[in-house]
């Protein structure tokens, strides 16, 4: 008797946790598809453990801010690497035409060459930010040179309209420990991305691309809408770059986002409307030296 009712319990246990195992998979294949992330992350107890905590959202350690709101049907456009005199005028007379706020992440050395592009994007509303002064990846450098590069770019924008940036991503988004540390010192937040435009294919030398990406056709307008439009999901932040092709795209891109049912907001907003929010003041006037987000 004591051994069937033994028996019996090692079913039962082994019934549950086979429940439990084929919940958690079919979970997991559930946010690969939604999500679009792989399914090794999918599977991954850290990869849950971040989204119970919210730290798959902001994670206030490392001060980088990764997506927005699962539940809200919204993106964040941001455009790199300006401002370029040959098509940040476009970016700006489309963005003004179709509404939408957007976070331009400058490099110093273009602001020191076109500070009134800089102007322009601050008396239209548009969230500056910090990119470096060189656009030399971080990830390698020492502690003094990754503060000066962000330091300086941070000088640049203060000279052109006397304000501070409070955010900040790194080019190619490669960085390191010490760049995270540089970042929450100076009281920062890192900005992720989730979509790729793929849109500096052929307009940067290849040595600057993967080998992966060298095998991609050459960037269109059309291909920049059709990158950005397969890759929506609710609170994904989109990653442009200042180029004369993407302003083409720029608008039919907006267009086709809207036509998703899908708005644009700024990042400090989409952070604001976190499940757990976070309020980040992005260009505080200059007599602020330490960026304020909690």
């Amino acid at each position: 008797m004591r051994q069937m009712q033994r028996k019996g319990i090692y079913v039962t246990a082994a019934t549950v946790f086979g429940l439990v195992v084929a919940v958690y998979v079919l979970n997991a294949f559930r946010v690969r598809q939604r999500e679009g992330v792989a399914l090794s992350t999918a599977v991954s107890p850290v990869y849950w453990a971040e989204r119970f905590t919210g730290k798959d959202y902001f994670n206030p350690d490392r001060r980088i801010f990764y997506r927005g709101n699962r539940e809200r049907k919204t993106v964040s456009l941001t455009i790199d690497d300006g401002p370029h005199p040959l098509s940040c005028q476009k970016f700006l007379q489309v963005l003004k035409e179709k509404k939408v706020i957007a976070s331009f992440f400058l490099v110093g050395k273009q602001v020191d060459g076109n500070p009134d592009l800089v102007r322009m994007m601050e008396q239209d509303g548009h969230e500056i930010c910090n990119h470096t002064y060189d656009h030399i990846r971080l990830d390698k450098l020492d502690r003094e040179k990754v503060f000066n590069q962000i330091h300086e770019c941070d000088v640049a924008v203060e000279n052109a309209i006397g304000k501070k940036m409070t955010l900040f991503r790194p080019p190619g988004m490669r960085f390191s420990e010490t760049v995270l540390d540089v970042v929450k010192q100076q009281g920062d937040v890192m900005v992720h991305w989730g979509i790729g435009a793929k849109d500096f294919v052929g307009t940067v030398p290849d040595y600057e691309l993967t080998p992966e990406l060298k095998k991609l056709p050459k960037t269109t307008p059309k291909l920049i809408v059709e990158y950005v439009t397969k890759q929506l999901k609710p609170g994904m932040i989109i990653l442009l770059h200042d180029n004369p092709i993407t302003a083409e795209a720029l608008g039919p891109m907006i267009d086709a986002v809207r036509a998703q049912g899908y708005e644009f907001e700024s990042v400090a907003d989409m952070m604001k409307n976190l499940p757990n929010p976070v309020y980040v003041d992005v260009n505080p006037g200059a007599g602020n030296i330490v960026a304020k987000a909690h």
